[in-house]
């Protein structure tokens, strides 16, 4: 039976006297943070309490499988640390990480259901004199925020963790909650154009965020920020509701337009996507053949079978799936094949030397070929000339988005262009 298992002032004091007492110089100490972010949401469907058991049992099932050198420990309600002590070299502590991940992966018994946990790793080390307990939890905290930034399993501290870039990051994940809730954040709309009608067909929402202290923050920040917390769902269900509200502006401004909106490779994997998606659609009463939902080739190529799973399901709602940054990625012949497309969106950085470079002249017009003979549309986008236009219209190009067409505006300065 395993023995009692401390909190975090108990776990700080072992690890105090494990840096204190004496051992061979080559000897190292590991501290291995462990966070469970996916039972925060589980509270509010498990219960409190039956979270915490979950937690418990997970500590007990890493005190009964650590050497009697090894101790474990609770740092907070969804978060585990394990004390490493006596390791020939930092080597061995990863190895011990990967025999904690084994040891987390098996399910666990909840009654008639079983869950497994999906845990992630930050792993600091001390030599001794050179640390306090302190600084050595702090470190394995950056290596665990690097991990869920960088959606690995685990991550060890490196002196860059210190750099301002991670700190900056730190800082922007805190104010993003409060600009979700603050309207800070919002939408502007680029238009798609179709080239055989001529006619206004679609409008990209892109999400933007304008920090009062750090200015503009790239979208991808914002999604690489709020990707592996709770922060992901709220945003992605923002923009959702944020751009079909602006669908139905659309028409009452007497524009039969669409939206298109982007998710990440996390929004492939959340469950409740489907039902945040039918719910909105719902609300604002907006067509689901008029929106089009937009994924990097990256994400959709990495994530087959929870990526496949929800967009047939986004699909047999009545919604158009769009691959973006086609050609920047690794597509292959049966992935385009099996997966539900209804478009494809040739990268700007293609269509930019259309009219004067002839290798990307050939590539684009080979992209269209592609595309048409799968039976999917083509968008190019970057288009900022009549002369890049003029070309994509002689090779058979669908729809075109660029400067040519216009810039991305806000709603209501987007409908005043759109109906000038």
């Amino acid at each position: 039976m395993s023995a009692t298992i401390p909190g975090y002032r108990g776990l700080l004091r072992q690890l105090t006297r494990a840096l204190a007492a004496p051992a061979r110089d080559e000897c190292v100490i590991a501290v291995v943070l462990i966070d469970f972010e996916v039972l925060s949401e589980l509270d509010g469907v498990l219960g409190l309490a039956t979270v915490d058991r979950l937690v418990r049992e997970a500590a007990r099932r890493l005190a009964d499988v650590l050497p009697g050198s090894d101790r474990v420990g609770y740092t907070g309600r969804h978060q585990l640390a394990c004390l490493l002590a006596g390791l020939d070299s930092e080597m061995h502590a990863v190895l011990a990480a990967h025999k904690i991940m084994r040891t987390l992966a098996a399910p666990l018994d909840l009654g008639k259901r079983r869950l497994t946990l999906s845990p992630r790793l930050g792993i600091a080390y001390a030599h001794r004199a050179r640390h306090d307990p302190d600084e050595l939890l702090r470190q394995a905290s950056k290596a665990l925020l690097r991990a869920r930034r960088q959606r690995e399993p685990y991550a060890a501290y490196a002196p860059e963790d210190d750099s301002n870039v991670l700190m900056l990051g730190m800082d922007l994940w805190a104010e993003l909650g409060h600009a979700i809730e603050e309207s800070d954040v919002y939408l502007v709309y680029q238009p798609q154009l179709c080239l055989a009608s001529g006619r206004l067909e679609n409008a990209e929402a892109l999400l933007r965020w304008t920090h009062p202290q750090h200015g503009p923050v790239r979208p991808d920040t914002m999604v690489q920020l709020a990707e592996g917390t709770e922060l992901i769902a709220r945003l992605t269900t923002w923009v959702i509701n944020t751009a079909l509200r602006a669908c139905t502006e659309f028409r009452l401004a007497g524009l039969d337009t669409g939206v298109s909106i982007n998710f990440s490779a996390d929004n492939l994997r959340d469950p409740e996507l489907v039902e945040i998606v039918a719910q909105a659609l719902d609300v604002w009463g907006v067509p689901a053949a008029k929106v089009v939902v937009e994924l990097t080739e990256t994400a959709v190529m990495t994530d087959n079978v929870g990526a496949l799973d929800t967009l047939l399901c986004l699909k047999e709602m009545g919604l158009r799936i769009s691959m973006d940054d086609f050609g920047t990625g690794y597509s292959s012949m049966a992935r385009l094949r099996d997966l539900p497309l209804d478009e494809i969106k040739i990268d700007m950085s293609f269509i930019r030397g259309v009219t004067t470079l002839p290798h990307h002249q050939q590539i684009v017009a080979s992209m269209i070929n592609l595309g048409h003979s799968l039976g999917l549309r083509v968008v190019a986008e970057g288009v900022e000339d009549q002369d890049t236009c003029d070309c994509l219209r002689d090779m058979g190009c669908d729809l075109i988005q660029g400067y040519l067409i216009g810039r991305p505006a806000r709603l209501p300065d987007f409908i005043a262009a759109m109906q000038g």
